[in-house]
């Protein structure tokens, strides 16, 4: 079983620190009451807190993106020029998340993501702290668990200053309650990162020690990150910010070369091995395909593109370690197991027929009726057509269409393996059975979308076989927080951004040649925009989209992102797919949570401009 699996299920309550005036008590230092003196007797607790962070991390990034978990899909870009409700769900725009008139500086998203990202600081700091309490008999021990907190804690303040802007920098754990918070500048809040995750890169290994967890790759990966975000919010007033994200980039890269060729559990073609009837080996499968089969996603897997993972358990391990959270749809789940199937993509189900194709005898859904079971295991709700999918999230047409029209659609990663956009009528009774379904023959033409390998396996070889019948849970199945190819376009920008146009045309081509794409770009081509295209090509549901957009731009002299405003008025799915929303966008960044400005009442907790 996988170690971090066993220390989750031994997990210690040891956040529950406390303090007391009795002085009589206070002696008697009972070991039932933790207080920043006695919560760290040993260096064994100080990983144990560690577990804490990651366990926040996964809350983060590992449940499903699209669940709307607020922290998760906000990250993840539900309501910017990627993903956003499914237009039936969202009241034809009215519920949709962009709908920017409905946001609110009291609205729950934005709060969470401010309490998710300052509890991992506080976790961080209390490691910090514990780390310095205790014997250690392994120095490098200690070295590796500091430089762990101060990655997590500068990842933190990283996502803070691209979604906030200026936030208070605390730095230190505490016991006493403060309501006199001011905020530091955007552009310290970044120098603060910066010298956090140079300090994890130095004391983190360079290869993950165990599956899932942070190292040096990450941590550079997010240091050239930061220098951009810095490099942007001052004009680049050093002068080296752009030189010094494009070194830290490089420096991942070097660590975590692309995968160029097919690897992993399915593509040896001497392979017997089979799963649920189908063999492991699949011949018309690709090196993007083989980046998300169950079993590859790990750096020891031998994927040198894998910089850091969320580690899924398998649903034996899951069931041995009793870290089952209770059942979902009547199948054991837990919170680190992501439901991507279940609340990505098109609900097959709910789709009918034009009344001019309907048939006597046969279903009016295309997809229901007459099903051969033994071929497509679970009829509807098959691997086939997805699993089960509510359809809560869809992509935007930019996603699903702009990014791949022209010249750009000769592509791997647009290939039918990855991104399948024809699906055959499954009902055996209807005339048209075996054939494909074309949009505008149904109701809803708008509701046939597209079905992205990265999402749902299409085939029953990587789904466990208590799944067949609704195909909900992926167990295994881990998730990217981070892959290379990330990093090369993260060294396009701040190459763009030094003026070396040719150069940053080299590190999207290298992205693109992996994928086999016909078209190569010039450096006269290369723009933020042709950056941020290829982004979503390349990362579709797995960049954090929102941070992105929002570190585009300055906060300084009021604040302006013209980049981010052109995106979201020309690609989100209520301003453009479905235009409910038709106004202005006033704002840069995300609004400070109302509630910590109230609660904050000894000192000013200043609101960002556009916000009221």
């Amino acid at each position: 079983m996988k170690s971090y699996k066993r220390i989750f299920a031994g997990l210690l309550a040891i956040l529950s620190l406390g303090s007391c005036n009795d002085d009589a008590f206070l002696k008697e230092e009972p070991k039932t009451i933790y207080t920043t003196k006695t919560a760290f007797e040993k260096s064994s607790q100080v990983e144990s807190q560690l577990v804490t962070a990651y366990r926040k991390i996964f809350s983060i990034h590992g449940y499903a993106i699209e669940s709307l978990a607020p922290s998760p899909a906000l990250l993840g870009g539900v309501g910017s020029d990627v993903t956003d409700i499914f237009h039936s769900l969202a009241g034809q725009g009215a519920g949709g998340w962009s709908n920017y008139a409905a946001w609110t500086t009291s609205d729950g998203k934005f709060s969470t993501v401010w309490d998710d990202f300052y509890k991992l600081i506080s976790f961080s700091n209390l490691v910090l702290m514990g780390a310095e309490n205790v014997e250690w008999t392994d120095e490098t021990e200690k070295t590796y668990d500091i430089a762990q907190a101060r990655f997590f804690r500068g990842y933190s303040y990283l996502r803070l200053a691209e979604c906030f802007g200026g936030v208070p920098i605390v730095d230190q754990f505490t016991e006493s309650l403060k309501l006199d918070y001011t905020r530091a500048s955007r552009e310290d809040v970044y120098k603060f990162a910066i010298e956090d995750l140079k300090a994890a890169a130095e004391g983190l290994p360079a290869y993950p020690k165990q599956d899932g967890k942070v190292a040096q790759g990450a941590a550079y990966h997010f240091l050239a990150e930061a220098y951009l975000g810095l490099g942007v919010e001052t004009n680049n007033s050093s002068g080296d910010n752009y030189s010094k994200a494009a070194d830290a980039a490089k420096k991942t890269i070097a660590l975590h070369p692309l995968m160029t060729n097919r690897f992993g559990k399915r593509a040896d073609p001497d392979s017997k091995s089979s799963n649920n009837g189908i063999p492991a080996y699949k011949p018309d499968g690709n090196v993007f395909y083989d980046l998300f089969q169950v079993g590859n996603y790990a750096y020891s897997a031998g994927n040198t593109e894998s910089v850091w993972i969320i580690d899924i358990p398998g649903y034996d391990e899951l069931q041995a370690s009793g870290l089952s959270e209770g059942m979902y749809s009547g199948y054991m789940h837990s919170g680190q197991i992501y439901y991507l199937t279940q609340f990505v993509g098109p609900v097959f189900r709910d789709m009918r027929w034009k009344q001019e194709l309907r048939e006597e005898g046969a279903n009016d859904c295309p997809f229901l009726g007459d099903i051969d079971i033994d071929k497509y295991p679970g009829g509807n709700l098959s691997a086939y057509l997805g699993g089960s999918s509510i359809g809560r999230v869809t992509p935007t047409t930019y996603l699903s269409d702009k990014v791949w029209e022209g010249d750009y659609w000769n592509d791997m990663r647009n290939d039918s393996i990855n991104i399948c956009r024809n699906f055959i009528c499954l009902d055996r009774s209807h005339s048209r059975h075996g054939t494909i379904v074309k949009a505008e023959e149904l109701n809803d033409p708008k509701g046939l979308l597209p079905l992205s390998a990265k999402i749902a396996m299409q085939d029953d070889w990587g789904w466990h076989s208590s799944a067949m019948d609704v195909h909900v849970a992926q167990y295994g199945r881990d998730w990217y927080v981070v892959r290379s190819s990330e990093t090369y376009l993260l060294l396009a920008e701040a190459l763009y951004r030094d003026g070396k146009s040719e150069d940053a045309a080299t590190a999207i081509n290298t992205v693109r040649s992996r994928a086999n794409a016909s078209k190569m770009l010039s450096g006269s081509e290369i723009s933020i925009y042709t950056i941020l295209d290829e982004r979503a090509r390349e990362l579709s549901y797995e960049e954090r989209r929102w941070p992105t957009l929002l570190r585009m731009g300055s906060s300084l002299n009021g604040g302006s992102n013209e980049v981010m405003k052109k995106q979201l008025l020309q690609n989100a799915m209520y301003t453009s797919d479905f235009p409910f929303y038709t106004g202005t966008i006033e704002w840069t960044l995300f609004p400070i949570p109302v509630k910590y400005i109230q609660m904050n009442s000894e000192a000013e907790l200043e609101q960002n401009p556009g916000w009221k």
